[in-house]
C-alpha cells in the first residue's frame, strides 16, 4: 500500500522536528549545577548535622566520598522533582543526608565534583565547628524548661499566677458564681522532649468552655531566643460559691539536648484555691454579664391585628460573657383576650477573642381572642453588670394593641360554626339594607316611651288593687261593743 504525503502533513512534520530539536537546544542552556544545603551553626560532638546534595544538569551520581572522610552517614533520601529555571523546565535530583561528624574542632564539607556535558562541575563547602561533648550530669534548669498558670477575670484582672514554683494571688478580689473567669496554661521547652506526659486540671466545679488545647507553636522573643510553647485556654464559669480547689498542672518526660545529653524531669505547680462570691441579690435568675439586651419581633404588624387572628412573636435575648445555657426562659405575661403559646426556643453563642456573645431566641404563637384593646406587660430580665457590680434590668417596654373586628366573611363563618341563635340573628339584621336604612334612634325613642307608658300603666293598676284590697279588709272587721 503506497502512502500519500501531503504538503500539509509535510509541514507538520517539519514544525514537529523543529520544536524538538529547538527544546533540546533550549535545555543544553541550563548551566549544570552542584548545591550543598545544610546549617554551619555549630555542634556537640555525638549531634547529627543535616545536609541536602542538589544536582542540575549532572547525567551520573555525584560521588559523595569527601563527605564521609570525617562524617559517618546515618540515613539517607533520595528524590527527584521538576522546576523551572530561567524559565526552562529541567530535573533537580535531590539527596538529603544525615551525618555524625566523628572528631571535635572545624570540619569542611565538600565540594564535591562532577562531569556534566560542559566539563567538571564543583560545589560550594559548608564548615561547621563541633564542640566538645557537654558534661554527662546535665539537667534542664529555668531556661530550658518552664510552666505557668494564669488565672484572670474576664476583664484581664489576675486572679492567679502561677510560674514554675512560684505563685501569687490577688487578695481582696473575688469572681462571683457564674462570672466569667479565663485560665491560661503555658509550657515552653527549648529543647525537644521526648515520652511526655501531661496532667491538666479538670477544673471540677465550673463550667467549661475551651478555646483551644494542647495547641503548639513556636513562641520567639527574640532573634536568638525561641522556645517550643504549648498553650491550653479555657473559659470558666463558676457553679458555687464558696473555695474551690485548683489541681496542680503536671509535666514530665526526658529532655534531649543532644545524643549524649538526655535528662528526665518530672515537675507540676503547686495547687492552689479560688474564692468565689456568692450571688449579689436574690433575683429569680442570677445572670452575671458585661452587657444583656432584649428585644421581639413579630411576623406581621400587631396593629393591624383582627378578632381570630394569629400572629408570631420572636423575644430575643442577648448576653455577653455567659453561656448560653446560662441564660433564663422568657414566657411573656398573659394578657386578656389574647392567648400566647410558646411553639420553639433556640440558643448558640459565639467566642469574639476572649468574649463569649450568648444569644437565645423564644418563638410563640398569639391568637386575638375578641376585638378589644389589648395591653401586653412588659417583659423582665434581671441581670447583674459585673463592670460596675451593679443590678440592672433588661426590658420589653409594655404596648397596646387595639384589635379590630374581623372581615364579615370571616365573622359569617365563625358565627356560622359557633356562634348562637341571636348571634346570628343580629347579624341577619345588620346586614339587611332595609333595616340599615330606618331611623333606629327615633324608633329606639319610641319604644322607649311606650314602655314608660305600659309601666306607668301597670303601676296605676297595682295600686288600685293595693287601695281595694284594704277597704275589703276593713268592712270584715267586727264593730266594737
Amino acid at each position: 500500500m503506497n502512502r500519500v504525503f501531503t504538503p500539509g502533513t509535510v509541514f507538520l512534520f517539519l514544525c514537529l522536528s523543529l520544536s524538538l530539536c529547538f527544546a533540546s537546544a533550549r535545555a543544553a542552556d541550563v548551566d549544570p549545577a552542584i548545591t550543598l544545603l545544610g546549617s554551619d551553626e555549630p555542634v556537640y560532638l555525638g549531634d547529627s548535622i543535616i545536609i541536602e546534595l542538589e544536582s542540575i544538569g549532572i547525567e551520573e551520581a555525584v560521588d559523595i566520598q569527601p563527605l564521609l572522610q570525617e562524617a559517618q552517614l546515618l540515613r539517607e533520601t533520595l528524590g527527584t522533582r521538576i522546576m523551572v529555571v530561567n524559565e526552562q523546565v529541567v530535573e533537580m535530583k535531590s539527596r538529603r543526608m544525615e551525618l555524625l561528624p566523628q572528631r571535635e574542632g572545624r570540619i569542611v564539607f565538600g565540594p564535591l565534583r562532577a562531569d556534566s556535558s560542559r566539563g567538571e562541575v564543583r560545589s560550594n563547602s559548608i564548615i561547621i565547628d563541633v564542640n566538645a561533648p557537654l558534661e554527662a550530669d546535665w539537667q534542664p534548669d529555668s531556661d530550658d524548661l518552664q510552666m505557668s498558670l494564669t488565672v484572670r477575670m474576664g476583664n484581664g484582672t489576675p486572679l492567679i499566677q502561677l510560674q514554675n514554683a512560684e505563685s501569687s494571688s490577688a487578695a481582696g478580689i473575688q469572681p462571683h458564681v457564674g462570672q466569667h473567669i479565663i485560665a491560661d496554661i503555658e509550657l515552653r521547652h527549648r529543647f525537644p522532649i521526648a515520652d511526655e506526659r501531661l496532667s491538666i486540671p479538670r477544673f471540677e466545679g465550673f463550667d467549661i468552655l475551651e478555646q483551644y488545647v494542647e495547641r503548639r507553636t513556636i513562641d520567639a522573643q527574640d532573634e536568638q531566643t525561641s522556645w517550643r510553647l504549648t498553650a491550653w485556654r479555657y473559659h470558666l464559669f463558676a457553679q458555687r460559691s464558696g473555695a474551690v480547689q485548683l489541681p496542680p498542672v503536671g509535666w514530665a518526660g526526658t529532655v534531649i539536648r543532644s545524643r549524649t545529653q538526655r535528662a528526665e524531669f518530672d515537675r507540676q505547680t503547686p495547687a492552689v484555691s479560688l474564692q468565689i462570691a456568692p450571688a449579689a441579690d436574690d433575683a429569680h435568675w442570677w445572670l452575671p454579664a458585661t452587657d444583656v439586651e432584649l428585644s421581639d419581633s413579630w411576623s406581621r404588624d400587631p396593629r393591624e391585628l383582627t378578632a381570630g387572628d394569629e400572629i408570631l412573636r420572636t423575644v430575643t435575648l442577648s448576653a455577653r460573657d455567659v453561656l448560653a445555657s446560662h441564660l433564663p426562659d422568657i414566657v411573656p405575661p398573659e394578657s386578656r383576650a389574647l392567648t400566647t403559646t410558646p411553639i420553639n426556643q433556640s440558643r448558640s453563642q459565639q467566642l469574639i477573642g476572649d468574649h463569649i456573645v450568648a444569644t437565645a431566641e423564644f418563638e410563640f404563637r398569639m391568637i386575638a381572642q375578641s376585638p378589644i384593646p389589648v395591653f401586653l406587660d412588659t417583659v423582665r430580665v434581671p441581670w447583674y453588670d459585673t463592670r460596675s457590680n451593679e443590678s440592672r434590668e433588661a426590658i420589653i417596654p409594655a404596648r397596646r394593641i387595639n384589635v379590630g373586628l374581623p372581615e364579615r366573611a370571616d365573622l359569617l363563618a365563625s358565627l356560622a360554626l359557633e356562634g348562637h341563635w341571636y348571634d346570628r340573628l343580629l347579624l341577619q339584621l345588620q346586614g339587611n339594607r332595609s333595616m340599615q336604612s330606618l331611623p333606629w334612634g327615633g324608633l329606639l325613642g319610641v319604644m322607649a316611651a311606650l314602655a314608660c307608658w305600659v309601666w306607668l300603666q301597670e303601676w296605676r293598676h297595682a295600686r288600685r288593687e293595693r287601695r281595694r284590697q284594704s277597704q275589703d279588709l276593713k268592712s270584715t272587721v267586727l264593730p266594737e261593743l
